[in-house]
């Protein structure tokens, strides 16, 4: 009998919940459990100087739709930008659009972003606040005022003008 290796490697901590002191174990806009979802999630994590500014996992259906709530200027714009700007690169060492490293970003201000399956992380990204700023200026108001219902109900007491969204990388594993 072969035992099947899993995919990817064990989720790393700093993708873990800083708040709850453990792994993400639910989906922040349905509450489903995430080990529930054999197409897996993306937990993203927002960082400035070292502290931890918002954190999330969305399931990939919760993903999906809400990337379906943008805009059709905002989807097109989006895919233009990664279509320009996106690197094949994985990890958290560099940012997924520019050559900048997490050492080099304004303010030590960048995301973190791993598509996972069950407890394992099949693919990851680091994105720079400039090119998490570069994004957020391709969106139209009606999906910056999506983004900010979903800022609002999930995460009480972050600035409203933080913008959580770090466009589609990472909606799928290899993307």
């Amino acid at each position: 009998m072969s035992e099947e290796v899993p995919q990817g490697e064990p989720i790393p901590e700093v993708l873990h919940s800083f708040y709850e002191e453990r792994p993400f174990l639910t989906c922040t806009r349905c509450g489903e459990s995430l080990a529930d979802f054999e197409e897996g999630y993306r937990i993203s994590k927002n960082f400035k100087r070292g502290e931890v500014i918002i954190e999330y996992a969305l399931c990939m259906p919760c993903l999906v739709r809400m990337l379906e709530e943008s805009s059709e200027e905002s989807k097109r714009n989006l895919e233009r930008f990664q279509q320009e700007h996106f690197r094949d690169v994985s990890g958290f060492d560099e940012c997924a659009f520019c050559e900048k490293t997490r050492a080099e970003a304004r303010d030590e201000e960048f995301g973190l972003a791993g598509i996972c399956q069950g407890d394992r992380m099949v693919d990851s990204a680091m994105i720079c606040i400039d090119c998490m700023e570069a994004m957020h200026e391709v969106l139209s108001k009606e999906t910056r005022e999506t983004w900010d219902r979903f800022r609002e109900e999930n995460f009480p007491g972050v600035p409203a003008d933080f913008e959580p969204f770090p466009g589609e990388t990472l909606t799928k594993s290899g993307s």
